[in-house]
């Protein structure tokens, strides 16, 4: 255990995404990036870098492994997309990461401005990083927005802590504008740049999800360090309302920030969705080179890091975890891939249009060869339904996941939504593009 905790640590201040590499690296030759300004979607493509962070570009046609679907490109010309909702049918919201835009696509179309342009620090994984869009009956319609906002006029990119912060607005959306911003969360943002999530949801119960991670290094009990002070505001999935208030007495404490947790020990995560038949929480969790997890997500869910990442060894010492007074609670992941693959979004298909074969099941991207896994469920819902050398929850090799590809050849994929009229579409952060899977008879 000792051997592997030293692995973990010494990964963890150089790899990004949950990248295996131990390096930071430029990866190039990235399809479709481009200026949005006049942009119809046809932009050229041209090099794009984020330092630090690994993800497919891939060339070619996306392939889906079901030869009775097909991908479509909706909009190409995207400067490193990240995360996508829907207004409605063919009228989505996509934000793109280092350039601070919201930009809408109406059929097809990428409107000629973006709907609204933010002071964010881009470095490596920080930026324009996650979108939810409330269906509230009244007007005027909520779009929340995670971003790395630069909270002074420095331009210098230092990590001085009054510099920056990870912060949820809430906007109104009227007339085709987002006015109004009102800051409902601001959390940490230092040391960065990697480990800050983002990729925000509302749940079935109108709340908002908010997944950060533990910000390239904190050290509280929500990271599982018994004397490292209280949690704060890092390495878990806050719960909040749409005032930004937190939902009742709180999961595992009463007082701010604790009392916004739902779940903690979470090193970083890029996905999140709701089963619709159970309602339960899920999530993608990025390890540091190693073990990338899908988790299920109960209240004061303990996802482990940084005492363990992937399945516990047999010899782990279990009280090394913060409990909070029996309050937090751990257990395995449902799925962990040895070697890292970065997932990113987890998507429960809650849509026949694929087919009804997929109807209810769990797809889960990544960002580091583009592609699509495909799980099914056990008959009760709380686990996958895994099989042959996946049995026991573990890819140990590449290799075993080929039984589960869905789709493959996507460039490195950093969010999937449901149309409206339920259809899948895909993000390419790696291409710039957003495709649409539908039936292809």
């Amino acid at each position: 255990m000792l051997a592997r905790q030293s692995l973990l640590f010494s990964v963890i201040i150089l790899a990004s995404i949950g990248t295996s590499i131990t390096l930071p690296i430029s990866y190039q030759s990235i399809q479709g990036q481009g200026s949005n300004e006049n942009n119809t979607g046809n932009m050229p493509a041209r090099v794009m870098e984020i330092p630090g962070s690994l993800f497919a570009h891939n060339t070619g046609e996306p392939i889906l492994k079901d030869l009775h679907l097909k991908a479509e490109k909706v909009v190409s010309g995207l400067s490193l997309p990240t995360t996508m909702a829907f207004l409605g049918n063919n009228d989505i919201l996509v934000l793109e990461k280092s350039k601070g835009t919201v930009e809408r696509i109406v059929n097809g179309k990428l409107l000629s401005k973006p709907l609204l342009k933010v002071n964010v620090e881009s470095q490596v994984e920080r930026g324009m990083l996650g979108i939810a869009v409330a269906n509230n009956k009244t007007s005027p319609r909520h779009v929340f927005l995670y971003f790395t906002e630069k909270t002074n006029s420095s331009m210098n990119h230092t990590n001085d802590s009054t510099s920056v912060s990870n912060r949820v607005y809430r906007y109104d959306f009227i007339d085709g504008r987002l006015i109004n911003p009102k800051l409902i969360l601001d959390l940490p943002a230092t040391p960065g740049p990697r480990h800050n999530a983002g990729s925000i949801i509302i749940g079935p119960d109108n709340n908002l999800y908010v997944p950060i991670g533990d910000v390239d290094g904190h050290s509280s009990q929500a990271q599982n360090v018994a004397d490292g002070g209280p949690v704060d505001g890092t390495g878990g999935i806050l719960r909040i309302n749409q005032d930004g208030k937190p939902v009742g007495n709180g999961v595992i404490g009463t007082t701010s920030p604790a009392n916004k947790y739902y779940a903690y020990g979470v090193r970083n995560s890029f996905g999140l969705d709701f089963d619709p038949l159970t309602k339960k929480l899920w999530d993608t969790e990025n390890g540091a080179g190693l073990y990338d997890e899908i988790n299920i997500v109960e209240p004061g869910f303990n996802s482990g890091w940084v005492q363990v990442q992937g399945k516990a060894p047999a010899d782990f010492d279990y009280s090394q975890l913060v409990t909070f007074g029996g309050k937090g609670k751990y257990h395995d992941p449902d799925f962990s891939w040895h070697d890292t693959t970065g997932a990113t979004k987890i998507l429960f298909l809650n849509t026949s249009k694929l087919g009804k074969q997929y109807e209810n099941d769990a797809l889960v991207s990544d960002i580091h060869h583009g592609r699509i896994f495909h799980f099914k469920l056990n008959a009760n819902r709380t686990s996958l339904a895994l099989q042959g050398p996946l049995a026991d929850k573990v890819a140990d090799t590449d290799n075993e996941t080929s039984g589960i590809i869905f789709g493959s050849n996507f460039g490195g994929i950093s969010d999937m939504e449901l149309s409206p009229d339920g259809y899948l579409y895909v993000v390419s952060l790696g291409r710039g593009t957003i495709y649409k899977i539908s039936s292809s008879t």
